[in-house]
């Protein structure tokens, strides 16, 4: 075990969030509890608190990868419970209305496609093989108790799963609850400043079909993924593959209209992409009862604690606490997990500092944006393409888009550029990657190519 910073730390919520941070803590704690509102199911189940588990996660490769440098061996814990391995350049088909489908190559990039439930479970079970760590369900955090007159944490108090309040000594709370209300209740009693909001109003609505994957599939991709086209076409589609030899299929609405109630109306809405790839593929499929799921997401936020002069000594939110983002990008999961690595190298360098509680919470906030801020303006960018969408659009917006749109021509014919690309989305490299020299020197000459064949084409 790691220098200790001290006797117990605190995490509210048992997420994908809170369980990474957990996983961090117990190095440098001696004691950690994670207080869990929800009954949690001993088995791969949706539970009450996520609604949104009924729908497509993904774990994307830089999330899957700082789960691994958290708990060793993590990936294989989840592919031996069920989870498909995907290779990310030949098995998942991408497709939007400017390039059609990228071509299917070999990467070098890989990922685990399993349901919310499962890649929760698996977390919570490594998560409670640490000795030091315990994980209280049904126990919904009231408040985080603070000292005004130093200004710092004490602990939390609690209802336990009697319904009695009790109170948990801790020298540092990690909001892990997803709206950051125990942080923010905090700051109103300590009469502080709430931080600064950045908000992007989406208003869209999803339904997710989850259905027995058929005995004759495609042989030439796993996965598909369906880009919007705005504002011409305001849907976009995904079929993923799942445990238990299931599809998910999802179609998502920017337009505020009415439900997909039925099969008939969903596969109706999959006629209308630009590609007919998944509704080929269910079209013949006759699904069972109930099988479609819906979810509405109002808004991205962005809880902008870093900009805050400073935080109460032994409070830090994470996850959703600090940004929420819209989850049909299936940043969420990765975000989080990266945020749990983030943590672990603050967390060393405060054993090395005099006041270590005081160094966590300045050198998280300190970071955090570098973390956040790639897949907020990735995720974002996108829902802001939508005129509906409601929020500040940047400065250099419009020339944000059409270089996007841009870098997906010219990966059609450079696999360079593709690889970059991918591991831009996935997580595993910043959004600059993308402006690299190289990489817009190999845009322009895929542009001067087209053109010139172009040119050639006419005469």
């Amino acid at each position: 075990m790691s220098s200790i910073l001290g006797e117990r730390a605190v995490v509210v919520g048992a997420g994908i969030g809170g369980l990474s941070m957990a996983g961090v803590l117990a190095e440098y704690f001696q004691q950690v509890d994670v207080l869990e509102r929800d009954n949690l199911p001993a088995y791969a189940e949706s539970r009450f608190g996520t609604p949104q588990d009924r729908h497509p996660h993904a774990l994307m490769a830089g999330g899957l990868k700082a789960l691994g440098q958290i708990f060793p061996g993590f990936a294989d814990d989840l592919a031996r419970a069920g989870a498909i391995p995907v290779r990310l350049g030949q098995d998942i088909r991408f497709e939007r209305a400017d390039v059609g489908s990228l071509p299917m190559r070999e990467l070098g990039l890989s990922v685990l496609f399993a349901s919310r439930p499962l890649t929760e479970f698996i977390l919570r079970r490594r998560v409670m093989e640490l000795r030091n760590v315990a994980l209280r369900q049904n126990s919904k955090v009231t408040r985080i108790i603070s000292s005004p007159a130093d200004e710092v944490v004490r602990g939390v108090a609690f209802e336990g799963p009697s319904g009695r309040s009790e109170v948990l000594d801790a020298d540092l709370v990690v909001d892990a609850s997803g709206r950051a209300a125990p942080t923010l209740a905090m700051l109103d009693a300590l009469g502080w400043k709430r931080p600064a909001i950045t908000e992007v109003r989406v208003d869209i609505t999803y339904t997710t079909a989850v259905v027995n994957k058929p005995v004759h599939t495609p042989s030439d991709w796993k996965a598909v993924i369906t880009w919007p086209n705005p504002p011409i076409l305001s849907l976009n589609a995904f079929l993923s593959p799942a445990e238990d030899d299931h599809w998910m299929a999802t179609v998502v609405d920017y337009r505020q209209t009415a439900r997909l109630e039925t099969w008939h109306s969903f596969l109706g809405a999959l006629k209308q992409m630009s590609t007919p790839t998944i509704y080929n593929a269910l079209c013949y499929i006759t699904p069972t009862p109930k099988s479609l799921q819906h979810y509405s997401f109002p808004a991205s936020i962005w809880r902008h604690f870093e900009r805050l002069p400073r935080l109460p000594k032994g409070v830090l939110p994470i996850g959703d606490s600090l940004c929420r983002f819209n989850p049909i990008h299936g940043q969420g999961m990765s975000v989080a997990a990266k945020q749990a690595r983030l943590l672990r190298i603050v967390l060393e360098a405060a054993t090395a500092k005099s006041d270590p509680l005081s160094a966590i919470s300045t050198g998280f906030m300190a970071q955090v944006e570098s973390v956040v801020r790639t897949p907020w303006v990735l995720s974002t960018n996108a829902d802001l393409a939508f005129p509906a969408t409601r929020g500040e659009r940047p400065e250099n917006f419009e020339e944000s888009r059409q270089y996007e749109a841009a870098l997906f021509r010219a990966a059609v014919a450079d696999p360079i550029i593709q690889k970059a690309l991918m591991e831009v989305i996935q997580l595993l490299q910043p959004r600059s990657l993308l402006r690299d020299p190289d990489i817009m020197q190999r845009v322009e000459a895929a542009a001067a190519h087209r053109v010139g064949g172009k040119q050639e084409r006419s005469h």
